[in-house]
C-alpha cells in the first residue's frame, strides 16, 4: 500500500519540511529554497503517478475508504501537472512580490488534499480531503497585501464556509438513510427509490458543490476572488480546486446516487444552460482581463455540466463521463496557462484592463503568443485542445438524442459568443498600441507557459491518446 501512496507521502513530507525551514533561514533565501523543494517534490510525485498510470494499477488500499483506480490516477495527473506548472511559474512571482516560503507550503498542502480526495470512496474521507485542500486556498487567495487581496480572501472564505456547510448537511442526510458514509453502501441502501430525504440531500449537495465549481447562480464569489488574488494563485484556483469539486460530484452522484439519476441529471441540465449562458454573456462586457477570464471559467463549468446532464440518457455513459474528464483536464491547462500569462505580463504592464495589453505582442512576444494559444483553445478553435474536449461533449449530447441535442446546440452557440471576447484580447495585443519597448519576460513563468502551450497543441493535434485516457478513466467509475 505504501508504494501506491508514495506521491502523497512525498508531498506531505516536503510540506512539513518547508514548515521547519521557516525558522532556519531568512525570508528571501527561505522562499527561494522552498520553491525549488516544492518543484522537486511535485515533479517527483508526478513521475510516480505517471509510472502507476502506465502500469494500469487499480487497488483498494483501504476497503470502502481509499481506492486507487484509473479515475483517481487521471485526477492525480491533472492536479500534479497544474501544481508543477504553477510552482514553476511562481518562482519568479514570489521573488518579485516577496511573498515568502509559506506560499509554497500551502500549495503543497492543497495539492495533498486533492490527491487524497481523488482516491476517497467514503463521504467522510472525501469531505475531509476537500476541506484540507480548500482551507489553504483561503489564505492563498488573500496573499496580496492590499484591499483587493483582503476582499478576495474574505469572500472566498465566507462562500467556502457556506458551501461546506451545505455539503455536510447533504452528507448527513445520506448517512441517516444508509447508516454508512461508504459510497457503495449508500447506493445499495437507496436503490432506485427517491424519497423526500434523498431528494433533499441531492439538492443540498448540488448547491454546496455548485458554489465550489462556481455554477450559476452560485458563482458570485469567483470574479472578485479571481481578480483580487495573485495571478499565480488564480491559475491554481481556476485550474485545480474547481476540478476537485467536479471530482467529488462525479464520485458521489455516479457511484452513490445512480438510482436517482433522472432527478439529479435534470438539475445539472438546468445549471448547465444557466452557467454557460450567463458566464459568456457577462464576460462580453468585462474590461478587466482577470474578471473576463473568471466569467469565462464560469462558462466553461457549464460545458462540463452538459456532460453531467447526458448521464441520465441511455447513450454511451462512458463517452459522456470521458468528455467531462477531458474538458476538465484541458481547461485546467489552458485556463491555468492564461492566468500565468497574465502574471507574466504583470512584470511589464501596470494595469489589468484589457486595454493595458495593447502592444504586448511586440513587448513580450512569447507571453502574448502563448496567451493567444490558450484563448483560441478556450474558444474551441480546431487544432487546439479545447476544440477536442468540446467536440467530445457535443458528440455525447447528440448521441443521447432528444432534448440533449438542444444542450449541444447551446454549447456551440455559447462557444461562438465566447470567441468575441477572446479575439478582442488577441486584437488588442497585436493590432493596438504605438511604439513599445521590448520587455524582459520572466524566465520561469515563460517556461511554464511554453510547457502548457505544448500540452494544449499536442492534445489538439494528436487527440487520440488523451481521449482514450479520459474514456478509460471514466469507465472505472461504472465498474464496482
Amino acid at each position: 500500500m505504501l508504494a501506491e501512496l508514495l506521491p502523497e507521502i512525498l508531498l506531505i513530507g516536503a510540506a512539513l519540511l518547508l514548515v521547519l525551514l521557516q525558522g532556519f533561514c531568512g525570508r528571501d533565501a527561505c522562499a527561494k529554497l522552498s520553491g525549488y523543494i516544492s518543484l522537486a517534490a511535485c515533479g517527483g510525485a508526478l513521475l510516480l503517478v505517471s509510472l502507476h498510470s502506465g502500469a494500469g494499477v487499480e487497488r483498494v488500499l483501504i476497503p470502502e475508504i481509499i481506492k486507487l483506480d484509473a479515475f483517481s490516477l487521471f485526477f492525480k495527473l491533472l492536479f500534479l501537472t497544474l501544481s508543477f506548472l504553477v510552482i514553476l511559474g511562481s518562482l519568479d512571482a514570489v521573488k518579485r512580490y516577496r511573498m515568502g516560503g509559506e506560499y509554497y507550503t500551502m500549495l503543497l498542502f492543497t495539492t495533498f488534499g486533492m490527491l487524497i480526495a481523488s482516491m476517497a470512496v467514503d463521504l467522510a474521507v472525501l469531505y475531509i480531503a476537500v476541506e484540507l485542500a480548500t482551507i489553504s486556498t483561503f489564505a492563498l487567495a488573500a496573499f496580496r497585501k492590499d484591499r483587493q487581496g483582503a476582499e478576495a480572501g474574505v469572500k472566498y472564505f465566507v462562500i467556502g464556509a457556506l458551501s461546506s456547510a451545505l455539503v455536510l448537511f447533504g452528507i448527513s442526510l445520506l448517512y441517516g438513510i444508509a447508516g454508512s458514509t461508504s459510497l457503495t453502501a449508500i447506493a445499495e441502501a437507496l436503490g432506485s427509490s427517491s424519497g423526500p430525504v434523498a431528494s433533499l440531500a441531492v439538492v443540498f449537495l448540488i448547491a454546496g458543490f455548485g458554489y465550489k465549481i462556481a455554477a450559476v447562480p452560485f458563482h458570485m464569489w469567483a470574479p472578485d476572488t479571481y481578480q483580487g488574488a495573485p495571478s499565480t494563485v488564480t491559475a491554481f484556483l481556476a485550474g485545480a480546486t474547481k476540478k476537485m469539486a467536479f471530482l467529488a460530484l462525479m464520485r458521489i452522484f455516479i457511484v452513490a446516487l445512480p438510482g436517482l439519476v433522472e432527478s439529479w441529471a435534470m438539475l445539472f441540465a438546468v445549471l448547465a444552460v444557466l452557467t454557460m449562458t450567463v458566464g459568456n454573456l457577462v464576460a462580453l462586457v468585462q474590461s478587466n482581463i482577470k474578471r473576463m477570464l473568471a466569467y469565462s471559467s464560469v462558462a466553461q463549468a457549464g460545458y462540463v455540466l452538459v456532460a453531467f446532464a447526458v448521464l441520465s440518457s441511455k447513450a454511451d455513459l462512458t463517452l459522456a463521463a470521458g468528455a467531462a474528464l477531458l474538458h476538465m483536464f484541458v481547461h485546467a491547462i489552458m485556463k491555468g496557462g492564461a492566468f500565468l500569462a497574465v502574471a507574466a505580463a504583470g512584470s511589464a504592464i501596470a494595469g489589468r484592463d484589457i486595454s493595458d495589453f495593447a502592444g504586448l505582442g511586440r513587448r513580450m512576444p512569447v507571453t502574448a503568443f502563448t496567451l493567444s494559444i490558450f484563448l483560441l483553445s478556450l474558444a474551441g478553435i480546431p487544432f487546439f485542445a479545447g476544440f477536442v474536449s468540446k467536440f467530445l461533449i457535443l458528440m455525447a449530447s447528440v448521441s443521447a438524442g432528444g432534448a440533449y441535442i438542444a444542450l449541444g446546440v447551446l454549447l456551440v452557440i455559447n462557444s461562438v459568443i465566447s470567441l468575441y471576447y477572446y479575439a478582442k484580447v488577441i486584437r488588442v495585443m497585436y493590432f493596438e498600441g504605438g511604439e513599445v519597448h521590448r520587455a524582459e519576460e520572466p524566465v520561469m513563468l515563460v517556461a511554464a507557459l511554453v510547457v502548457s502551450a505544448i500540452i494544449v497543441l499536442y492534445v489538439g493535434i494528436f487527440p487520440e491518446s488523451a481521449i482514450q485516457l479520459a474514456k478509460s478513466s471514466a469507465a472505472s467509475l461504472f465498474t464496482p
